[in-house]
């Protein structure tokens, strides 16, 4: 009996993770190769499920069987993939991004909370010259593409192309209520990668530098509506249309360290960024829990300025504007 009900355990875990839209025996007969009548059988626990069965399901779903067998391991399972430039590519990770999108979507509720270190890279996709920029500068200086080593940007160049998938990327993440919270240090990284691309001859021309920090100066008008409004908004959208309940928390004593954690129906997922542009993801309750405990807290200890505050809203954004108008004296 208790095998039984470890086993049906085991199957209410993988349910939580499947898409809301999936029959959970459909995408379990598909993953073990075997009929629906024999999928069933396990998931009822009729039928014992063999060792190498779980480490398929396990494999599949990135879960922990310590987690669903509840052993006390302090052990968490993460999943990702290194960004290189052989078999997960930028262009491959770019696509993950749309992928994990397109997957948290699939739930109901969605809800993402970013503790943010920098501006999210959904942010810089709004505008092609600058999500073209931070591309760059991550094959260029990050990933270290040879191909890339002796390149010069210029806003000038032909990216349409890259620009679609990142168009996208923007698109979904603002089809998914959030909460974010910030510093004043959030575009720092940023307006000192283009000074250093502009110093060390990277950029074409200082005019290439004049138009990337207008569109850091666009991003920051952009996110200023959406903080008044409470909503989201692709590039150019009226914020009266806006339907996706956006939340704006400033933290003055702590940067965030660009982690994410997303509520997928009655689960949980967190994202944690590593090596500057790859993330790891885990589905582990007690993570999720200590995590989501953390970005509660610090939210606490936060004032917010999406829809109230204006005084606040004002002073944070013209701060930011700021820091902007100081970089563009370094240029002229």
């Amino acid at each position: 009996m208790e095998s039984t009900n470890t086993q049906q355990a085991l199957f209410a875990h993988i349910k939580g993770l499947v898409p809301q839209n999936l029959a959970l025996v459909d995408v379990v007969a598909e993953v073990l190769n075997i009929s629906n009548d024999s999928a069933y059988r396990r998931i009822r626990g009729e039928k014992p499920i063999t060792l190498d069965e779980a480490k398929i399901l396990a494999s599949h779903f990135k879960m922990s069987i310590d987690q669903v067998l509840h052993l006390d391991s302090n052990v968490y399972l993460f999943t990702g993939k290194l960004a290189n430039n052989a078999d997960f590519t930028y262009q491959n990770w770019l696509e993950s991004l749309i992928a994990h999108l397109q997957y948290f979507l699939s739930f109901q509720p969605c809800y993402s909370y970013y503790l943010a270190k920098e501006i999210t890279v959904f942010y810089y996709f709004l505008f092609p010259e600058i999500a073209a920029f931070k591309s760059f500068y991550f094959m260029k200086s990050i990933l270290a593409y040879e191909s890339w080593r002796t390149a010069k940007f210029s806003v000038s160049d032909d990216y349409s192309q890259s620009f679609e998938i990142m168009k996208k990327c923007n698109e979904l993440y603002c089809l998914m209520p959030s909460t974010e919270i910030w510093s004043i240090e959030n575009i720092t990284s940023t307006l000192h990668q283009i000074e250093f691309m502009r110093v060390t001859g990277s950029l074409r021309s200082n005019e290439d530098a004049i138009v990337l920090l207008d569109r850091i100066l666009q991003i920051i008008d952009h996110l200023e509506v959406q903080a008044e409004y409470g909503v989201k908004l692709t590039s150019g959208q009226d914020p009266a249309t806006g339907k996706v309940p956006f939340k704006l928390f400033v933290n003055e004593l702590l940067m965030g360290d660009n982690m994410q954690i997303f509520q997928l129906g009655n689960k949980q997922m967190t994202v944690i960024v590593h090596s500057v542009i790859n993330y790891i993801t885990t589905m582990d309750e007690a993570f999720n829990a200590y995590t989501k405990k953390t970005v509660d807290t610090i939210a606490q200890k936060s004032t917010l300025i999406s829809g109230v505050n204006e005084k606040e809203r004002l002073l944070f954004f013209n701060r930011l504007r700021a820091k902007v108008y100081d970089a563009k004296k370094l240029v002229v």
